[in-house]
């Protein structure tokens, strides 16, 4: 494979999920510490991944086509009250 993105259209769902876990928790599955390195490769291949496949983007993610994806916070505040206004969400183009 010949970089990042190619590897990441590979990986399963299940390796995606522990890597984006890895990186929020900046701890392996088993506890074990991530290293800088480690951080900084795994938060690369959870973008790319995310990428090609987040269809459903969270508040903020990297959404398909590279686009970061933000809610503002009355979105957030409505979301939580179950109303929903998408007119103040924002996508920048990478």
């Amino acid at each position: 494979m010949s970089n990042i993105n190619e590897y990441a259209k590979n990986i399963t769902p299940s390796l995606y999920e522990k890597l984006k876990t890895a990186v929020e928790t900046g701890k392996w599955l088993d506890g074990a510490v991530l290293t800088e390195e480690q951080k900084a490769h795994s938060l690369q291949l959870v973008m790319a991944y995310q990428k090609e496949f987040n269809e459903q983007p969270d508040h903020f993610t990297i959404a398909q086509n590279g686009e970061i994806y933000m809610e503002s916070k009355k979105v957030l505040k409505s979301q939580f009250s179950e109303e929903t206004d998408l007119s103040d969400t924002h996508i920048i183009n990478l």
